[in-house]
C-alpha cells in the first residue's frame, strides 16, 4: 500500500493537484495534515476514487475536521497531526510521546514546512514538508509513505521548477 502524504497547501493547490495528477494511479490513499483542510476537501473532490483523511492545522478555523485522527492501513496505525499542538517547532519529543500513548506505529505532522523522515525510535516520526511553502529550501515536498509485509517506509519527495517528482537525497552527518 502507498499512501501520498502533503502537508501545508495554504490555499494554494496548483502543485498539489498536477502530483496528484500524475500519481493517482500509483497511490492507495491520500492524507492531508492541515493548512489548509479546505484544500484537503476541494482535492478530494477533484480525486474522488481515492479515500483522503484529513486534519485541520494552526491556520483552519471552525469546521468539523478533528485535529488529529488514527488511520489503520494495512495493520498499521497511522496518527495524523497538524503538529502545533505538540509543539513541534520545540523539540519532538512531546509529539512521539503522544503518538505512543495514542498506540500508533507513526505520527505524522506537519506544521514546520521542513521535512523529516525518521524511523530511528520507537514510533516513525513523518514530516512531508510543505507542498507550496517550504522552509528548508526553494523545492515543494511531500512524502510517500509504504507498507509492506508489515513495514512502514517513508520517502520525502520533491517537486520541481521543472516538473519532475524526484526522491529528496538525505544524507546522514555522522
Amino acid at each position: 500500500m502507498k499512501i501520498l502524504v502533503l502537508s501545508d497547501s495554504h490555499g494554494r493547490i496548483d502543485t498539489a493537484k498536477t502530483v496528484l495528477e500524475r500519481l493517482e494511479q500509483q497511490v492507495d490513499m491520500v492524507f492531508h495534515l492541515g493548512d489548509y483542510d479546505e484544500d484537503a476537501k476541494c482535492l478530494q473532490s477533484l480525486f474522488p476514487n481515492l479515500p483522503f483523511h484529513y486534519v485541520k492545522g494552526n491556520n483552519d478555523f471552525g469546521g468539523d475536521t478533528p485535529s488529529h485522527k488514527m488511520v489503520v492501513a494495512q495493520g498499521k496505525r497511522f496518527l495524523l497531526t497538524h503538529g502545533h499542538k505538540q509543539r513541534v517547532h520545540y523539540n519532538l519529543n512531546t509529539i512521539a510521546y503522544w503518538g505512543e500513548e495514542q498506540g500508533a506505529d507513526a505520527v505524522l505532522f506537519g506544521h514546520t514546512h521542513v521535512a523529516l523522515n525518521d524511523a530511528s525510535g520507537r514510533i516513525y516520526l513523518f514530516n512531508p514538508g510543505s507542498i507550496t511553502l517550504p522552509r528548508d529550501g526553494f523545492i515543494p515536498t511531500f512524502g510517500i509513505m509504504t507498507v509492506e509485509n508489515g513495514k512502514i517506509e517513508g520517502a520525502i519527495m520533491e517537486y520541481t521548477d521543472r516538473g519532475e517528482i524526484r526522491r529528496r537525497k538525505t544524507f546522514l552527518n555522522n
